[in-house]
């Protein structure tokens, strides 16, 4: 009786919890991916003639998902399969004899055997002599003799089997990356979305704006630092609807800057302080406005549902994506902005705000993939944050300044445009000295 038997070792499992039984362990996320875009490779040697497959799995979860996977995969190169997944527990208690009298039994003549380790590498050793080192999700294609069951008594028959073609499984780090960040993105955009209700249940709370802003530019750096990884028009899109509504809050963060330097100012008068307060809230409620608009609210759902989800190009899907690559990118970002801030000149204010920024992406990519970068790649960014200080209190004064300027262009109280001319003087004061030094230090 001649069958084929197709032995296949279950994809990456989470491992082992002592509050969690070992059949209800699941393949990780990673685990998943690589089978989905390695099986169609894995099985360009398949030949199945005029025959009607069936997948047999163990009952264990993971296998049980590695067997969807492979159904997909046969289902897609136009496989006809006999029936639906049949659990089979001789796989779950790895017991060869078991399955051989089941496959005896049974009318398939082709079947695919979704199991474990040792049990797929000691059915090919048993009978085919030969010991393919199963990695998860690996593949090995059998030519089975069975002896008949009247013959089973006869010593010199013996069933076994030709070993016809066997497929090393993915190796699943190289899509744990991808898994990694895209839930690190995931994340961000999630907190994104606590920072906006939370503006809207408090928005004179100065906090509730700052962190929803400060949150947008950590999610546009992680997609800055993925886009050789990403769907270029996915990322240009998610981009560009995350910097119009970061531009929305641009003049808010200036005036809560400014108001912070008035009221830190013991010379302050009350009056600034309650033109300063008035000008933030009335901006505040503009911005509330803006942010609760149905063109904008679509805008940002569209935008949190893209990074929910990336597109990532077809050959990252396919092969994975290394934590080499990724750290190597890191690297370059760090030696751009070490080179950069060694020839930076204050006085170059676009410059200034240019490498500010790269600086802080920078260090938000570090601070969100430690696992993957490492931890000297953090101390590497924290490394950074005094140059990102200095530079971020330069570009605040210029702000001040010109805020300022505005300000004093309007008909207002004289003590608020007292207080007003000496701020924009400290501000100037502050400005003229950083911008000295630096030329000192050129």
């Amino acid at each position: 009786m001649k069958k084929t038997l197709v032995v296949m070792r279950h994809g990456k499992a989470v491992p082992a919890a002592q509050t969690q039984q070992d059949i209800d362990r699941t393949l990780t996320k990673a685990g998943a991916w690589a089978l989905e875009a390695r099986l169609p490779r894995m099985l360009r040697l398949l030949e199945v003639g005029d025959a009607t497959p069936q997948i047999w799995a163990s009952p264990a979860i993971r296998a049980q998902q590695t067997a969807e996977l492979l159904e997909r995969a046969l289902k897609e190169r136009d496989v006809p399969l006999a029936k639906k997944i049949e659990s089979h527990d001789c796989l779950w208690e790895q017991d060869i004899e078991g399955l051989l009298d089941e496959l005896r039994a049974s009318d398939e003549k082709y079947v695919f055997a979704v199991g474990h380790v040792p049990f797929a590498e000691d059915i090919v050793e048993v009978l085919a002599g030969s010991t393919p080192p199963f990695s998860t999700g690996g593949l090995a294609c059998l030519e089975v003799h069975l002896v008949d069951a009247d013959d089973r008594d006869n010593p010199a028959a013996q069933d076994h089997a030709r070993l016809l073609w066997f497929a090393q499984g993915p190796v699943a780090s190289r899509w744990e990356t991808l898994v990694h960040l895209q839930e690190t993105i995931t994340k961000t955009a999630e907190i994104i979305e606590g920072r906006r209700e939370a503006f809207f249940a408090n928005p004179e709370d100065i906090e509730t704006i700052h962190r929803f802003r400060t949150n947008i530019r950590t999610l546009r750096s992680f997609l800055a630092f993925i886009k050789p990884w990403q769907n270029r028009e996915q990322n240009a899109e998610t981009q560009a609807i995350l910097r119009e509504i970061v531009r929305h809050t641009s003049l808010q963060r200036e005036l809560d800057v400014f108001e912070k330097q008035a009221r830190s100012n013991p010379d302050s008068s009350p009056e600034l302080l309650a033109f300063c307060k008035e000008e933030a809230s009335e901006e505040r409620a503009k911005l509330l406005k803006i942010l609760a608009s149905k063109q904008v609210t679509r805008s940002f759902e569209r935008a949190m549902a893209l990074a929910k989800h990336i597109a990532w190009k077809k050959r990252y899907v396919k092969s994975g994506l290394p934590q080499s690559v990724v750290r190597k990118r890191f690297d370059a970002l760090i030696e751009s902005v070490k080179a950069d801030l060694d020839v930076l000149r204050l006085s170059d204010e676009v410059q200034t705000h240019d490498v500010r920024k790269r600086a802080k992406r920078a260090r938000y990519v570090a601070e969100f993939n430690e696992s993957i970068l490492g931890a000297d790649a953090v101390d590497i960014a924290k490394g950074m944050m005094a140059h990102q200080d200095n530079l971020g209190d330069v570009c605040d004064a210029r702000a001040n300044i010109r805020l300022i300027s505005e300000f004093l262009q309007r008909d207002l109280p004289e003590p608020v445009v007292w207080d007003l001319t000496l701020l924009r003087a400290q501000n100037e004061t502050f400005l003229y000295s950083a911008l000295k030094a630096d030329e000192a230090r050129a």
